[in-house]
């Protein structure tokens, strides 16, 4: 009896028992014959199948001779929350099952790997499958899902003060007012990265900890001055238009700050859009100055 309750085990403990025999025993690959449920008349035939948690397969499915990857979570997926589980797409025929497309936008798949990632952290597992930390898959998130993540967050320390006043353009772009009295934009991560080009990052400033560490490290955000902002929020207006369509933004102005200061960028984006015939050229409007954005 005393030897049975010395020998007994948490709840907890059990958990990270279980998670580690199902990755050091089940094979990462599996048959598609061996998978605990056949889909075939929905997603098509399985040409590929992964185990990346207990419950949560990443499959490449054919159908129509057209590939698709998509995630499929099992009812009893210990990683995967009720919350994540409304994301993902019904099967009629297995009601236990949910489905996360990995190309459709708003699939719920990086919900799906955060999950995965945070149960291996809890569990004090290595992270399987990817060097993503938990951090860059949350930030990730934050853009398509901020009902699940939250926004991204208003940064509070700037290189040039301290965050008195902010107006948010868009999740993860924001108009700050520091006590120093200087105006700045700043430009999450994951939305710099990817959405201005690699010249006008180079007009951003950095907070001290994010130059010693390394930015593509720390995941900061970027911070530029009023007047080396205007370049970098021009591009930011193309790709994300509810930035112009929030009316911060005066784009006349935009634009006749553009050619006063930065005149060989404007030549050069001219020279593309007509090469291209896209015709969205830099152009002047002297009656709207250059103040294109006011608290």
């Amino acid at each position: 009896m005393i030897r049975n309750l010395l020998g007994r085990r948490s709840p907890g403990e059990e958990v990270v028992a279980e998670l580690k025999a199902a990755q050091k025993y089940s094979p990462k690959n599996v048959s598609p014959n061996d998978l605990p449920f056949n889909l075939m008349a929905e997603l098509g035939s399985v040409q590929h199948a992964e185990i990346i948690s207990p419950g949560v397969y990443f499959l490449i499915v054919e159908k129509d001779s057209e590939r698709t990857e998509v995630y499929v979570v099992t009812e009893d997926a210990p990683a995967i929350s009720e919350e994540a589980r409304n994301y993902g797409q019904d099967i009629s025929d297995c009601p236990g099952l949910r489905v996360y497309p990995l190309h459709e936008k708003g699939s719920g798949k990086h919900i799906i790997d955060f999950e995965v990632c945070r149960y291996q952290v809890k569990c004090h597992l290595p992270v399987e499958g990817s060097t993503d930390s938990l951090l860059s898959r949350a930030l990730y998130g934050m853009e398509e899902y901020p009902d699940y993540f939250g926004t991204f967050p208003v940064p509070f320390h700037t290189p040039r003060g301290s965050t008195v006043r902010h107006k948010a353009l868009s999740n993860g772009v924001y108009w700050l007012e520091t006590d120093r009295c200087e105006e700045m934009l700043a430009v999450c991560y994951p939305i710099w990265e990817a959405d201005i080009s690699i010249p006008e990052q180079e007009l951003a400033e950095q907070l001290a900890y994010d130059r010693m560490q390394g930015i593509n490290n720390t995941l900061g955000y970027l911070f530029f001055p009023r007047q080396s902002s205007c370049i970098p929020l021009y591009e930011l207006c193309r790709l994300h238009p509810q930035i112009e369509e929030s009316g911060l933004v005066d784009m006349k102005a935009l634009m006749n700050a553009i050619l006063r200061f930065y005149p060989e960028y404007a030549a050069a984006h001219n020279a593309e859009e007509a090469k291209y015939e896209r015709g969205s050229l830099i152009h002047e409007t002297p009656e709207a100055g250059i103040e294109f954005f006011t608290f």
